[in-house]
């Protein structure tokens, strides 16, 4: 016996699936995720070699040396910038495009 889709319930509209639930992240993980929303901002509008650790720590109300903790080096910072870039572009473009449906 199958059940029919209730509007109320959310998770019936979803094709049967649980809205998605955002947990907080730990203190350490918001801290990167902010150094590195900030670097994203910054890298959109200088690019990846226009990224500075000084002003991300200003940016952020940082030190330079709580940046540096965070991801190690610049260089492995512009790849995290590149690699947050590229799970968002999945995220916004290429998943749902190949979620709809051809018609």
């Amino acid at each position: 016996m199958s059940q029919r889709p209730n509007p109320s319930n959310p998770a019936a509209t979803r094709g049967g699936r649980a809205p998605a639930v955002r947990v907080p992240l730990p203190k350490g993980q918001q801290t990167r995720a902010a150094i590195l929303e900030a670097a994203l901002a910054q890298a959109s509008h200088m690019g990846l070699e226009g990224l500075s650790i000084g002003a991300l720590a200003d940016q952020t109300g940082m030190r330079k040396s709580g940046v540096f903790a965070h991801f190690g080096s610049r260089e492995e910072l512009q790849i995290a910038v590149v690699a947050e870039y590229h799970r968002r572009f999945e995220e916004e473009v290429f998943f749902p495009a190949i979620r709809e449906p051809r018609g």
